[in-house]
C-alpha cells in the first residue's frame, strides 16, 4: 500500500514563503556603511561607540636654526664696527661714503659712554646663544620622541619666549636708529646701519612665526611692554628724549675737559697749525668720547694749536643749551665732533689726517677756481 506524504496546510505554507522572501531581500540589498566605514550589520556596541574628542593643533615649531644664522651675521657686522671704534679706524663704507659721519656721531653711543656697536655685539651674541640652545633642544627632543612636534618644541618653552622678547627689543632698537638716520642725516646712506636693521627685523619676524596666532595674542601685552621699554631706553640713551645733544633734564655733569695723554705723531702739530690758520674749527663737547678720541689722535703736543671749540663750557645740567658760538656754527651742528672747514664744508665725526688734508686742499682750491671762472 502506498504511503501518502502529508501536505502542508495553507497557513504553514504562507509563513514559510514569507521567511524565504525576507532572506532573499536581505541577500540582494547592498550593504549600508556606518560612520566608521563598517557595514550596518556590526554589533550595536560598535555602532554606538562615541568618537574621540578633537585634539588641539600641535604648537608651531620655532625656526631656531635660521635665527641663529642671522645672529651670526649680526655678530660679524657689529664685531667689525666695534673693532673700528676701539682701534680708532675709519669704517669702510660700501655703496656710499657717508656712513663714517653716522657711525662716529654723538648718536653712535648711549649716554655718550657705551658705543652702540658694542651693545649690538652683545645683543647678537645673546640672541645667537639662545637660538643655538633652542636648536639643540629641538634636536635632542626630536631624537627622543621620534620627531613629534608636540614634544620637541613645547609652546611654553622659556627659550621660545626669550627669543621672541629679544627679537622685539632688537627690532625696536633698530626702529629708533633708523629714525635717527633718516631725520638727523638726511641724504646719507649707512649700509652697516641698514644691514643691522634688516637682521633685527628678520629675527623678530622669525621668532613671531614660531607661535600660533592665539599664543601671539596672549603675548601681546608683555610684548608691548618690551617694545615700550626699549624705545624709551634707546631714545633716552641717544639723546632723542628731551632734545638732541643730550641736553635733557636727566644729566648733571660739571665741566671737566679730559687730558690728552698720547704723543703727537710727526705731522700732527703742523696739521693742527694749518687747520687753525685756515679758519677750520672742530666743535665738540667735553663729555663726547669721539671728540676725545680725535684729540688723542693728534696728541698732547698738538693741543696748543688744535682748533677746538667747546660747546658746553658750563657743564651739562638741566635745560643746558649749547654755547652761542656753537649755535651759530655754519650749517648748524647735528653731532659731535663736527669739523667746519674754511669753505663751509662740514665733516661730522672723527677724521683721519688724510681726510682733513684733503678737505683743506679742496677749500684752498675753491677761491682759485672761482677767480679763474
Amino acid at each position: 500500500m502506498l504511503a501518502l506524504r502529508a501536505l502542508p496546510s495553507p497557513a504553514l505554507a504562507s509563513r514559510a514563503a514569507g521567511r524565504q522572501h525576507r532572506r532573499s531581500a536581505r541577500a540582494a540589498a547592498p550593504p549600508r556603511c556606518s560612520a566608521e566605514g563598517q557595514e550596518a550589520g556590526t554589533s550595536g556596541r560598535e555602532r554606538d561607540a562615541v568618537a574621540p574628542a578633537e585634539l588641539p593643533p600641535p604648537p608651531k615649531q620655532m625656526p631656531f636654526g635660521a635665527i641663529a644664522a642671522l645672529a651670526a651675521v649680526g655678530v660679524a657686522d657689529t664685531a667689525y664696527l666695534s673693532a673700528v671704534k676701539l682701534l680708532q679706524l675709519s669704517p669702510a663704507c660700501p655703496l656710499a661714503g657717508g656712513c663714517a659721519d653716522v657711525l662716529t656721531s654723538e648718536y653712535a653711543t648711549l649716554w655718550g659712554v657705551a658705543p652702540l656697536a658694542l651693545v649690538g655685539l652683545g645683543a647678537y651674541l645673546g640672541m645667537g646663544a639662545l637660538a643655538f640652545a633652542g636648536w639643540r633642544q629641538q634636536r635632542q627632543a626630536a631624537a627622543a620622541s621620534s620627531g613629534s612636534a608636540a614634544e620637541d618644541d613645547p609652546a611654553g618653552s622659556p627659550l621660545r619666549t626669550a627669543v621672541l622678547a629679544g627679537g622685539l627689543a632688537m627690532a625696536s632698537t633698530s626702529a629708533v636708529l633708523l629714525y635717527i638716520l633718516f631725520s638727523q642725516f638726511p641724504g646719507e646712506l649707512c649700509p652697516w646701519c641698514l644691514g643691522s636693521a634688516a637682521l633685527s627685523f628678520s629675527i623678530a619676524a622669525l621668532a613671531a612665526s614660531g607661535f600660533r596666532a592665539r599664543d601671539l595674542a596672549e603675548a601681546a601685552a608683555p610684548g608691548a611692554g618690551v617694545v615700550a621699554a626699549t624705545l624709551l631706553l634707546i631714545s633716552s640713551g641717544t639723546g632723542l628724549v628731551g632734545g638732541s645733544a643730550f641736553a635733557s633734564g636727566g644729566y648733571d655733569l660739571d665741566y671737566a675737559l679730559p687730558t690728552v695723554t698720547t704723543q703727537s705723531p710727526p705731522k700732527a702739530v703742523q696739521l693742527a697749525q694749518r687747520l687753525r690758520d685756515s679758519g677750520a674749527r672742530m666743535y665738540g663737547a667735553f663729555w663726547c668720547s669721539h671728540c676725545y678720541d680725535q684729540k688723542q689722535a693728534f696728541g698732547a703736543e698738538a693741543m696748543a694749536a688744535f682748533p677746538y671749540v667747546e660747546c658746553y663750557p658750563e657743564g651739562l645740567h638741566k635745560d643746558t643749551k649749547m654755547a652761542a658760538v656753537c649755535q651759530e656754527a655754519p650749517g648748524g651742528l647735528t653731532g659731535f665732533p663736527t669739523w667746519v672747514m674754511p669753505d663751509g664744508e662740514q665733516l661730522v665725526g672723527e677724521q683721519t689726517f688724510e681726510q682733513l688734508e684733503a678737505a683743506l686742499a679742496k677749500a684752498a682750491a675753491a677761491p682759485a677756481a672761482a677767480t679763474a671762472s
